[in-house]
């Protein structure tokens, strides 16, 4: 199992650590190219704003085995891009749906309206998920990349504006 959290400032150091426990082709889909190292603008920008970023740690304590994140988009700042990281041997396992439950239910909270996934079609769990989960208000491919905006859902009834701990098997 997994507990979902906030992301700390002291994280730094566990994040590129689990960016290096992923696979080339898991850092390929998440940053859409070769990505060697956790991109220095983009941690910062999980780790000190704007971005809001969430990790996932096995219950019981251990190393980060995830990290979901989404910011203002650069093209239209009332859209929120999110970014989704879990390392090999935590996927298909929920993790990367209880990073995202945990993003739409902070961004619903905030009053962010939509969000940008940019996904490779070589990820067509993630894009049933996304699909599944959320209206899609906008999509459009190039190459093997698929852009959605999705309108946030709404949490269910029973979340409060701080969702307690999430988990995973």
């Amino acid at each position: 199992m997994a507990v979902i959290r906030a992301v700390r400032t002291g994280d730094a150091a566990a994040l590129a650590a689990m960016f290096g426990r992923c696979s080339r082709e898991t850092r390929y889909r998440r940053f859409h190219g070769p990505v060697a190292e956790i991109p220095a603008s983009y941690l910062r920008r999980c780790l000190d704003g704007p971005h809001r970023a969430f990790v996932a740690e096995p219950t019981g304590g251990g190393d980060i085995v995830g990290l979901a994140s989404s910011g203002p988009a650069l093209d239209d700042p009332c859209v929120h891009e999110v970014g989704v990281l879990v390392e090999d041997a935590w996927q298909r396992r929920g993790v990367g749906g209880l990073l995202l439950a945990r993003l739409f239910a902070d961004a619903h909270a905030a009053g962010v309206e939509r969000m940008r996934f940019e996904l490779c079609r070589s990820q067509p769990s993630l894009i049933a998920y996304v699909y599944a989960r959320a209206d899609v208000v906008a999509s459009s491919a190039s190459g093997c990349d698929l852009t959605v905006d999705v309108a946030v859902p709404v949490p269910p009834l029973n979340r409060r504006r701080s969702p307690a701990p999430a988990r995973a098997r």
